[in-house]
């Protein structure tokens, strides 16, 4: 076994998101929003195609009581508008606010700083074996999605 137990792969996952949300608190004081609202923004404004909260409970593995309640603030904040997606009138698109502007410009110039952050003393090509990584392992991920954790794993 390679001593990578699912559970060391959580604790690392989870340490990754507390520094995330420990970054975004000066953001968050500023604007007076929790940082799962600020988190939120920055995923619709990252990720244009994914802009439901179905999608945002999916990608981010997120609950959708805790989403839906942030989700409404945004929106009674006048940052988050929602349109009924016209193809799929059961769908709910969540659009960024004109309002929403500067927050997202400051939270990607703090995400860029946090990744760079993140990588300090890791070497190009290192990083970019993470990246092949994190990209297999994703793959694997939606292979165990859609085909059940059948297949037998090899020892690395």
């Amino acid at each position: 076994m390679n001593g990578m137990t699912a559970s060391k792969m959580f604790y690392s996952a989870n340490r990754v998101m507390e520094a995330y949300h420990n970054m975004l608190r000066p953001l968050c004081k500023k604007t007076g929003l929790p940082p799962m609202a600020v988190d939120i923004l920055m995923f619709i404004s990252n990720n244009p195609d994914n802009n439901t909260a179905r999608d945002i409970c999916l990608m981010r593995g997120l609950k959708s009581g805790i989403v839906s309640v942030h989700v409404e603030r945004l929106v009674n904040e006048g940052l988050l508008t929602r349109e009924t997606v016209p193809n799929d009138r059961r769908k709910t698109r969540l659009v960024l606010t004109p309002a929403a502007a500067d927050i997202v410009k400051e939270g990607r110039e703090l995400q860029i700083r946090f990744g760079h952050r993140l990588l300090e003393g890791i070497s190009h090509a290192d990083i970019e074996v993470f990246r092949k990584c994190l990209s297999a392992i994703g793959e694997n991920i939606e292979d165990m999605r859609k085909n059940g954790f059948e297949k037998e794993s090899e020892d690395i």
